[in-house]
């Protein structure tokens, strides 16, 4: 098991490329009328739907997202793609 010090600076340092979304009740209300089978999955699909800046969702369980209207990308699919442009 990490520890507590090894787990926060992971975090720390995932941080450093990435941002925390805020969500409201709106898109909690799209996940729960949502045809999404996870809840979570919906929450984050909507949640980044919110945010004009966000084009593609990069998870390893690109099945449950195929109700998003976003791309939707494998690590490294992504990773390939970004390697070539």
């Amino acid at each position: 098991m990490a520890s507590h010090n090894y787990v926060t600076d992971k975090l720390k340092l995932l941080f450093q490329i990435t941002d925390v979304l805020t969500m409201g009740k709106n898109t909690v209300l799209q996940a729960l009328n949502s045809d999404f089978s996870d809840f979570e999955d919906a929450l984050q699909n909507f949640s980044a739907a919110d945010h004009n800046e966000i084009n593609v969702l990069i998870t390893r369980n690109v099945k449950d997202y195929k109700n998003s209207k976003m791309a939707v990308l494998t690590p490294d699919s992504f990773l390939k793609i970004r390697e070539n442009n």
